[in-house]
């Protein structure tokens, strides 16, 4: 590859980590292949920043992208590059529509993850992420401070209620069902390809030399931005469509191995 990709922005679940949330050796490895060639690692999650340098072995990481691109943050000197937050007077209009439709809320704060109260979903979340958000009346958030909002239902009624959400808020917010059970509200201009523009441009790379790898609704507008981006095979139809190539099939939990075999043995000449 001769590190003509000197960027690789990767997305966490289902994408690095397997159903079990964990990174399989082949993974792994495909992580070291990369940094050999001479890449630099970056994760781009849905995550709230603190989740991520929670998990252990993501403790040896430099930039992320947090809250899908919300927050462009060094994980070891803290440096913040973006923070893209709800507006102000936002807030209330998701807050009040969910609780009318009977939603388990949840919100990403700078300050951590929150939830209005417990629910089977908020339980559910709990063990998809890994930690557990705090139990707080969001009027005690300071309102400048949302990266996002998180709406959990049935699976069944967040499909049938998203299309009409989406409608209902264009302009006025980034809504995207990351999870079958999740439809999540974000600032108007918040995506991952924005947070992956914004740090490509402060290291001096162009998009023509960025790698990326995703799976989901969240990854699309990354995958389209990036001059090399794989999908993985297993992924939503949405991610498939938007990136330049899609992994070849195989088990989900290594998947983004044969992404990375794609990238390193890809012949220019056969494009």
């Amino acid at each position: 590859m001769n590190n003509f990709y000197p960027l690789a922005f990767i997305d966490l679940d289902d994408t690095l980590l397997g159903p079990d949330k964990s990174i399989s050796p082949e993974n792994l490895r495909a992580l070291e292949l990369l940094r050999e060639s001479g890449t630099q690692i970056v994760i781009a999650s849905g995550r709230h920043h603190q989740n991520i340098v929670n998990l252990e072995t993501m403790r040896e990481m430099g930039w992320l992208l947090s809250s899908h691109g919300s927050v462009v943050r060094h994980q070891k000197t803290d440096e913040l590059l973006l923070e893209t937050t709800l507006a102000p007077e936002r807030i209330p209009e998701i807050l009040d529509c969910g609780r009318a439709l009977g939603m388990t809320l949840m919100a990403y704060h700078r300050g951590g993850a929150y939830m209005e109260r417990e629910s089977p979903w908020t339980e559910f979340y709990t063990r998809q992420a890994g930690w557990k958000p705090q139990l707080l009346d969001f009027a005690d958030l300071p309102a400048d401070g949302f990266q996002k909002i998180l709406w959990s239902d049935d699976p069944a009624r967040i499909d049938a209620l998203a299309p009409i959400i989406q409608q209902d808020f264009l302009g006025r917010a980034h809504t995207v069902v990351t999870s079958p059970e999740l439809l999540e509200f974000l600032a108007p201009t918040a995506n991952k390809a924005v947070g992956a523009q914004a740090l490509a441009e402060k290291l001096g790379f162009p998009a023509a030399r960025i790698l990326a790898f995703g799976d989901g609704n969240n990854d699309v507008e990354l995958l389209r931005w990036a001059g090399f981006s794989v999908a993985m095979h297993h992924g939503r139809e949405s991610a498939r469509r938007a990136a330049r190539f899609v992994s070849p099939a195989g088990p989900p939990e290594t998947a983004f191995a044969r992404a990375v075999d794609l990238v390193l043995n890809f012949d220019p000449s056969s494009a």
